[in-house]
């Protein structure tokens, strides 16, 4: 099989694997939200945030940083995977080892500092199974990440079906997310050895070589993890439970949303390095005002689609008791659209290897959103964690567009964005003016709105997807 064949055959079925996996969780989520309740599904909320807070921080950059290395046409694949595995595992042991005794310090109910316990070794998995993904990329077998990100997700599925069938709670439920996570990283960690030999390493010249790249990145993880958790952290000190559960239950939509911009930006991305390294401007610029043109199609219609059914749809997904969380929906959709624009002009600063530049930035934006999250929550609760959020991502998404606009002279054609938005608009407009149809019915007759008005402006730009997903230059990967 031809490198394009695979990587147009790994791109459909991560892509479809993708899909399945988030049906499975959606589907989790509502079994999960109308059995816990609020409380319960924001006790869940709050294990899962406080967990991902040391998950996200012992990675440090690292899985980016070794598919960087393994980029490298002379790069020793086992002395670097094994390298970094041992990093990863040392410093996963050392945080997570922390996160139940500083769980202990939250004033957080006896039943959720349980859960953080339960959880941790779970999620040290989890971030080892991440640092794998750079074997299957280098591969060009990435279908297989999807194929064990559905059985883990199928497995919690299961145990929470077991868990409210045998009349247990919150700990159950946490203990199949622990089981799903381990069985990920198991079948990622089989999988990848069938291409090369992982094991420990404790080679300190390599070691080094691994900080010094990961480290700007490490560092800017650090300050994201303030905004990015900050928001459940502060939200579940400051305010109940209940609170929790209805921002945890709409901000489970906006991650399922967030997911396709890095996916695609994921493909795009060696493309752009390609045409940096090799002094192409005229095809860097090229693929960036595509992948520009392609996220504004998939992000405005999902922003302006959410204003007109966010309720029936927190309604559709997590149960009546969650109907409130669709005001904040409505809130974080518009941040999730600035997380398209970020994913854009962020991978577009990878590719030029200036993400350094980016650091002031997100410690600026960390100390910013922690004082308004201050201010805000204790006051209004959910609303203000939401209005925050937001406001972080279209900080960041204008700091990473002003630096890299003057280095690469990239200014997007704004044609298609403004098609895209006039069928947005006119989509939202038609489908608000239905409020007794349900919600499906209007989610399905938004969709055929849009593309039939996409359509008719001639804004559906099917070739420039195409060039980008299936007509992909056969080169050996790239250095970063």
């Amino acid at each position: 099989m031809s490198i394009k064949r695979k990587i147009a055959f790994n791109t459909g079925m991560q892509l479809a694997g993708r899909m399945i996996a988030t049906v499975i969780g959606l589907v989790t989520v509502a079994i999960m939200t109308r059995h816990l309740g609020r409380e319960g599904y924001g006790g869940f909320t709050t294990v899962l945030s406080f967990l991902q807070f040391f998950a996200i921080l012992a990675g440090f950059g690292l899985p980016i940083t070794t598919a960087k290395l393994l980029s490298r046409a002379e790069a020793d694949e086992r002395s670097i995977m094994s390298n970094a595995f041992a990093l990863r595992l040392m410093s996963g042991l050392g945080l997570f080892a922390l996160a139940p005794l500083v769980g202990v310090l939250f004033p957080y109910s006896p039943e959720i500092k349980l859960g953080i316990l339960v959880g941790t070794l779970s999620f040290l998995g989890m971030t080892l199974q991440e640092l794998l993904v750079a074997v299957f990329q280098r591969h060009l077998v990435t279908w297989q990440i999807a194929f064990a990100e559905i059985a883990g997700r199928a497995v919690l599925l299961g145990g929470t079906v077991v868990a409210i069938v045998t009349g247990h709670g919150l700990i159950w439920i946490i203990a199949a997310l622990a089981a799903g996570n381990l069985l990920q990283f198991t079948l990622s960690w089989l999988m990848a050895r069938r291409f090369t030999r992982i094991g420990l390493a404790f080679d300190f010249t390599v070691w080094k070589e691994i900080l010094r790249e990961s480290w700007p990145i490490g560092i800017s993880i650090a300050f994201n993890l303030l905004y990015l958790k900050g928001d459940v952290i502060l939200l579940s000190v400051m305010r109940t439970q209940g609170e929790v559960g209805l921002y945890g239950a709409a901000y489970k939509v906006l991650d399922v949303v967030t997911v396709l911009p890095y996916i695609f930006m994921g493909l795009v991305l060696p493309l752009l390095s390609t045409a940096w390294s090799r002094n192409d401007r005229t095809g860097f610029n090229r693929k960036l005002s595509l992948s520009f043109d392609f996220l504004a199609l998939i992000g405005l219609p999902l922003m302006f689609g959410s204003f007109a059914v966010s309720e029936g749809l927190m309604t559709l997904i997590a149960g009546p008791d969650f109907a409130a969380a669709g005001s904040s929906v409505s809130i974080l959709m518009v941040g999730g659209l600035a997380v398209f624009w970020h994913a854009l002009y962020g991978n577009a600063l990878v590719a030029i290897g200036q993400q350094r530049k980016m650091v002031i930035w997100y410690a600026t934006n960390a100390v910013i959103s922690i004082g308004l999250y201050l201010l805000l929550i204790p006051r209004i609760g959910g609303l203000g964690a939401a209005a925050v959020t937001t406001f972080s991502e279209l900080f960041i998404a204008i700091a990473v567009t002003a630096t890299v606009t003057p280095l690469t002279g990239f200014r997007p054609d704004f044609v298609q964005l403004i098609k895209a938005l006039v069928a947005s608009v006119i989509m939202f407009v038609i489908v608000w003016l239905l409020p007794d149809l349900q919600v499906l019915l209007r989610i399905g007759l938004g969709a055929v709105i849009f593309v039939g008005l996409l359509a008719a402006l001639r804004g559906l730009p099917i070739k420039s997807i195409k060039s980008i997903l299936i007509d992909r230059p056969e080169a050996k990967p790239v250095d970063l």
